[in-house]
């Protein structure tokens, strides 16, 4: 009985070993499955909320149902539409069809043109202007720009004829010549040469009004050089070193100036009689069908027998001076007969009876 003890104790220990090892296997099983079942929800978890972020997102996109919290939404979307059109609108006389009709300015490069006993005079002209304005000129042509210059007795006969035309002109003719020329901007210049140093000015002027657009100068070391090939070579060198500077303020004022649409410069003599009153209601007639129907209108001069305007037109809808001067001539039909004297690319000569 003794020694049937142990062998008893020995057949139950394997016993509940065999029998336990099946639950082991059982319970391992139960927690792979739990943890695949966990595994399971939880990417079904991620993949609903994914899911309901890209609904949610497209509901947002798609949903302009007016409701009684969003009701407002579609009068914003109209809104912001209509200020989104009218901001491409006014971007499109620089960014688009513009840019490519218009491109860079005209320029006309000259030196002072005064007037003496109703002739040009020269006298004060520089003996070193020529050689100033061909180096001006290589600058520009060399950045690809369109120059003018005033080149013989003929232009300058033009430019007095047109002195003639315009009331209210200054003494200086550059800015008769830039007109005469079709140029957007003129250049004028001023060297002047010691035995120390080569220094020259360089000033920028918008055709229409004369308006000074900016000025640059600069000073090359001549070091006592009486020759003119060194003297003509330090001109150049001064040029150059000025002229940067003066192209950026030209394109600065280019590009907003661009943005208001093509400047055209309208001279209209007023040849009818008409009583003070008459011509006042006269000129509030015409001002009010020009801001009409241009982008904007600058008065220049305005007296009993002269108005001098600078219209901005649209490019898109005006392409030259003569469609302007159409639309011109149609604002003045019910006030007016009018004459055209002389049309050019920046220039309107008319007159009002």
């Amino acid at each position: 009985m003794r020694h049937l003890i142990p062998s008893l104790c020995l057949a139950l220990f394997l016993a509940e070993t065999a029998c336990s090892a099946p639950n082991a296997v059982k319970r391992n099983d139960s927690d792979v499955r739990q943890k695949n079942a966990a595994t399971r929800q939880r990417a079904e978890s991620a993949y609903n909320e994914l899911d309901d972020f890209g609904t949610a997102t497209t509901a947002k996109a798609v949903n302009t149902t007016p409701t009684a919290f969003n009701a407002s939404a579609p009068a914003q979307a109209v809104s912001n539409k209509t200020a989104a059109a009218t901001e491409a609108a006014t971007e499109t006389y620089a960014n688009t069809s513009a840019i490519q009709d218009i491109g860079t300015p005209v320029i006309m490069v000259s030196p002072t043109l005064s007037m003496k006993d109703g002739v040009p005079d020269l006298s004060s002209e520089s003996p070193y202007s020529r050689t100033t304005a061909e180096a001006i000129n290589g600058y520009l042509t060399k950045k690809n720009y369109e120059v003018k210059s005033v080149n013989g007795q003929a232009e300058l006969s033009s430019i007095l004829q047109m002195q003639n035309d315009i009331a209210n002109t200054e003494d200086d003719l550059s800015y008769l010549a830039g007109i005469a020329l079709d140029a957007d901007i003129y250049i004028k210049y001023a060297p002047e040469v010691t035995n120390e140093e080569v220094s020259v000015e360089v000033s920028a002027y918008e055709t229409s009004t004369a308006r000074l657009l900016g000025s640059q100068s600069s000073v090359v070391r001549n070091n006592g050089h009486t020759s003119k090939i060194n003297i003509n070579s330090n001109i150049g060198a001064a040029v150059r070193k000025a002229m940067p500077g003066l192209e950026q303020k030209i394109l600065g004022y280019w590009k907003m100036d661009l943005a208001k649409g093509t400047q055209y410069k309208v001279v209209v003599n007023i040849k009818g009689d008409y009583s003070d009153s008459q011509t006042e209601d006269l000129h509030d007639a015409i001002m009010k069908g020009l801001k009409s129907n241009f982008s904007s209108v600058k008065v220049n001069v305005m007296t009993a027998k002269t108005l001098d305007f600078v219209i901005y037109a649209n490019p898109l809808k005006y392409r030259d001076s003569q469609e302007v001067y159409s639309k011109i001539r149609q604002i003045f039909k019910p006030i007016a007969e009018t004459k055209k004297n002389n049309i050019t690319r920046k220039l309107i000569l008319m007159e009002l009876n």
